[in-house]
């Protein structure tokens, strides 16, 4: 006899769970976040700036550029602590902040004779004499000579042994080569890129050499190369597949120099390239040559920058309402600025002393920022009891990267945390968390709820004590009276419910025939409502007695559908072992439904759509259970 054993209201209120899930909408934040691998910088910022200044609100990396004479004055000698850590003790330290640096070969804005360190030219460095702006006559190195290239590689690499990967560092510049480590050589004249060898191949050689110092001195600190024009691409092009970052410093209405955010940035923020801008001038700079600073920031917005330098004079009187109210816009959207629109969940988790329960999250994000992340992020989701102990929580991985979340789309990011047994009825809280697995970091989202530990409280649900007269068991069929809802479904095939003492309980399906073109020899379709999200099993017993040899052995299957009887997915259970053909062997399907489904069929399947087939064999005690659902 068929029986179908419901669970009281259970199974018609959790077959409704899906499209009847609670819903909660994380509100905004309206200021900037500040995470790893993006953000406004401030320009030297001085290191008696009041805690509650303005600037502070909007960026949290202090950017200093140095020159290479006052690192390492002596061959082996580099007073990297003098010099560095001052700015780690006030930024990162005590201020909690972050840094970032550029060590630059040659500056016109410095007061010394020597950018680079004279020792490098008595070392057998070629140099060429530049007038600086205030005057004095600086000497600066033939980039392209093998001897600067082998004593800046040395530099860089005990550069990188110090600063990679300390706390608090956010990125580095490479100020190898060019005016301000720029890549341009402004001072030069063509007389002294002729006598020194230069040619558009040893620039970009020289260049390369630069790149691969960079990478592999720093591989764990985010390094970026200030790009040219479209001339000097093979170098950019270099620089990205070794995992350098672009940086352009010549932002201005219409966008920036060589007009790198539509033709550079544009195309390599896709491959993982992060871009920074900085402005060309500052804001009373920008007032005196009639560029509106609003035109500034919209240029820059219209790149996928995750960095801008707040170079507009910010700190004295430059820093006026209007600089304000346009930086403010630009720290709302530079980087990613990642958020859940929507959580759907289990409206009341239901729980158990026996059983496994589970709990449902949907959810929709979005980033409304200007560039994908770099790392591949997961959500933390936890049920937290009202005591602080945590009931359960999931790792997940969106099935879109976070790599790939660009603004204006939305992301989806679903979640089935298991409720153990035992767990005591009462009130829990859903918290979401946004984690770096591998750098052991939690990233701020654009929503209010942030607690201490970084997580986001969401909603509250509460848990209530399942009854124990619900049963785990959805159907049964023995075929005591007929053949229920089976039926052949290949022509060819017939099936009917007969008498068989040698089944387990005396009764079974017999399927026989010769099959035609079909998956299927059987099938039926489970009249009561299948919980959508529960893990279920289905066991059989079978019995196969005739099988042509090279034809497949059956097993039987879990096909499961939506509302509008569209198939979603098979689930298969392990074949018939047709060694032991004439015996009774147990199959079993274990399938995790989806949200969507709706109707659940089963069938015995051949394996083989197109071939004839000649068959006989014997079905009995089927089995289907609910092992967890919400």
């Amino acid at each position: 006899m068929m029986r179908a054993l419901l669970f009281g209201t259970l199974v018609s209120t959790m077959a409704a769970t899906a499209g009847e899930l609670a819903k909660v909408t994380p509100q905004p934040l309206d200021v900037p976040v500040f995470n790893p691998h993006m953000g406004l910088y401030l320009q030297y910022p001085p290191s008696d700036l009041p805690e509650d200044h303005w600037t502070l609100e909007l960026a949290d990396i202090a950017y200093r550029r140095i020159g290479w004479s006052d690192v390492n004055p002596e061959p082996g000698v580099y007073t990297f602590d003098e010099v560095f850590g001052p700015l780690f003790d006030e930024w990162v330290t005590k201020r909690g902040r972050r840094v970032a640096f550029r060590v630059m070969c040659q500056s016109m804005h410095s007061d010394k004779e020597y950018v680079t360190p004279k020792w490098v030219f008595d070392a057998g460095t070629p140099g060429v004499q530049h007038k600086a702006l205030r005057g004095q006559i600086q000497t600066d190195p033939v980039f392209w000579s093998d001897r600067y290239l082998e004593l800046q590689g040395e530099f860089v690499a005990a550069l990188g042994k110090y600063l990679d990967g300390r706390p608090g560092l956010e990125f580095v510049d490479i100020g190898s080569i060019g005016e301000w480590g720029e890549m341009h050589l402004a001072r030069w004249t063509p007389e002294q890129l002729a006598n020194t060898g230069y040619s558009h191949t040893a620039y970009v050689m020289a260049y390369r050499r630069m790149i691969d110092a960079h990478a592999q001195a720093f591989p764990h600190t985010e390094v970026f190369l200030n790009v040219g024009g479209q001339s000097n691409q093979t170098i950019n092009d270099y620089a990205a597949i070794r995992g350098i970052h672009f940086r352009q410093d010549g932002l201005k209405p219409g966008g920036a120099s060589y007009n790198c955010g539509e033709w550079l940035y544009k195309p390599y923020s896709r491959r993982g390239t992060l871009c920074n801008f900085e402005f060309h001038s500052g804001y009373r700079e920008m007032v005196a040559k009639n560029w509106d600073l609003a035109e500034t920031i919209d240029a820059a917005l219209a790149a996928p920058i995750s960095y801008l330098n707040t170079n507009l004079g910010t700190f004295g009187k430059d820093g006026l309402p209007v600089v304000q109210e346009q930086l403010r816009r630009a720290a709302m959207k530079v980087g990613y600025r990642l958020l859940p629109t929507v959580v759907e969940y289990t409206p009341a988790m239901s729980v158990s002393p026996e059983r496994k329960g589970r709990f449902i999250v949907h959810s929709t994000w979005r980033n409304e920022g200007l560039a994908a992340p770099v790392r591949s992020l997961a959500v933390r989701w936890t049920l937290r009891g009202t005591d602080g102990t945590v009931a359960s929580t999931a790792l997940t991985f969106p099935a879109v990267p976070t790599t790939e979340w660009w603004p204006e789309t939305d992301y989806q990011v679903d979640e089935l945390l298991a409720i153990p047994p035992g767990l005591k009825a009462g009130r829990y809280s859903l918290e979401a968390t946004m984690v770096d697995p591998e750098a052991d970091q939690t990233i701020n989202l654009a929503i209010q709820g942030r607690q201490d530990d970084g997580s986001y409280l969401l909603a509250s649900v509460e848990a209530l004590l399942r009854t124990a007269t619900e049963t785990a068991v959805l159907y049964t069929e023995s075929f005591a009276d007929g053949p229920g809802t089976w039926k052949a479904s290949a022509e060819g095939i017939q099936a009917e419910a007969v008498a068989d003492p040698t089944a387990p309980g005396g009764n079974c399906l017999h399927v026989f025939g010769a099959k035609g073109r079909a998956w299927n020899y059987a099938s039926a379709r489970l009249p009561q409502p299948v919980p959508a999200f529960s893990l279920c099993r289905l066991t059989v017993r079978m019995k196969v007695d005739k099988l042509e040899p090279g034809n497949k052995p059956p097993y039987v299957k879990i096909a499961v559908n939506n509302a509008d009887g569209k198939w979603l997915d098979n689930y298969g259970s392990n074949r018939y072992d047709t060694a032991a053909m004439g015996t009774w062997q147990t199959l079993t399907v274990l399938a995790d439904l989806p949200g969507s489904t709706a109707t659940v069929d089963l069938a015995i399947e051949t394996g083989d759509m197109e071939r004839p087939i000649t068959v006989d064999l014997r079905l009995a005690d089927l089995r289907y259970e609910i092992l967890e659902q919400p």
